[in-house]
């Protein structure tokens, strides 16, 4: 169920992986193709990425701009995940296509330099594809309710589930978790289960009190157990399975009232964006 690479301590998403690879081979042509020492391919392939990225944010901003209108400065806040890849990659090319018109000299070391990247592009997208594809069902572990009770985590299988893994002295898990309390008011239709990895009960409860935070759902994993099953190589991990019980999609690292409704909407496609005015 693994979503990332993991490098020592540090794990990190496979799609930063392959975003660091296209760049790193379209640079690699670009060094080759470059003549004299303007490098002029190569930093016009820097600019190409920098739009890129831009319109990747701004699109997915727009997409879901009412998420971010209560607090504008979140769109600054990359952390989120919050990112269109197709959008980015349209504006690569017509940045790209239009400096070949504008730079006829540049066409064939250009043009070299932009299929190169897409195919790796194309292709790290196609193997992540088939190999992080999981379909696995919500195991079923028997847990503890903050409250004593015993609670198999399978029994939320019978609709759309969010299951968040989480530690109170997490700082993102800190963050993202009044996004994930405003959502679990919101969507009744949806289950969202907090289980908090390693802690003890008072540990949890001074956090939620701490931090006046209402959840329902919170299960304590004191061994573990979870977070070796979904093989969590960092926190806060969350998991988005369909209403079938089924795994659709993961995220590592903080998310934003954005980028988790984009998650929401895979599991709940009848899921609309969120009023202006909520």
């Amino acid at each position: 169920m693994t979503s990332s690479l993991q490098i020592g301590p540090l794990a990190v998403p496979y799609l930063l992986v392959l975003i660091a690879a296209t760049v790193f081979f379209g640079n690699v042509i670009a060094k080759r193709v470059d003549k004299g020492t303007e490098k002029t391919v190569e930093n016009h392939f820097f600019t190409i990425f920098i739009v890129a990225v831009l319109a990747a944010r701004i699109v997915f901003v727009i997409q879901y701009r009412s998420a971010y209108l209560p607090t504008p400065l979140d769109i600054l806040d990359i952390r989120d995940g919050g990112w269109n890849a197709q959008a980015g990659v349209i504006a690569a090319w017509v940045y790209a296509l239009l400096l070949l018109k504008w730079k006829p000299h540049l066409r064939k070391p250009l043009l070299l330099v932009m299929l190169g990247s897409s195919l790796v592009w194309i292709g790290g997208t196609i193997a992540l594809a088939v190999l992080t594809k999981d379909h696995s069902p919500i195991p079923d572990l028997k847990l503890h309710s903050i409250n004593g009770d015993e609670v198999y985590l399978a029994k939320f299988g019978d609709k759309p589930t969010v299951i968040n893994l989480w530690a109170s002295w997490c700082p993102p898990c800190q963050r993202e978790m009044p996004v994930f309390e405003k959502a679990q008011q919101q969507n009744p239709d949806i289950n969202f289960v907090f289980v908090n990895q390693g802690e003890s009960k008072l540990q949890v409860e001074q956090f939620l009190t701490s931090n006046h935070l209402t959840m329902r759902n919170v299960l304590m994993d004191s061994s573990g157990a979870v977070g070796k099953e979904f093989e969590v190589k960092g926190m806060p991990s969350t998991y988005f399975f369909d209403a079938n019980g089924k795994l659709v999609d993961s995220r590592l690292g903080e998310v934003s009232h954005a980028s988790l409704l984009e998650k929401l909407q895979k599991i709940n496609p009848r899921l609309n964006p969120p009023k202006k005015n909520q």
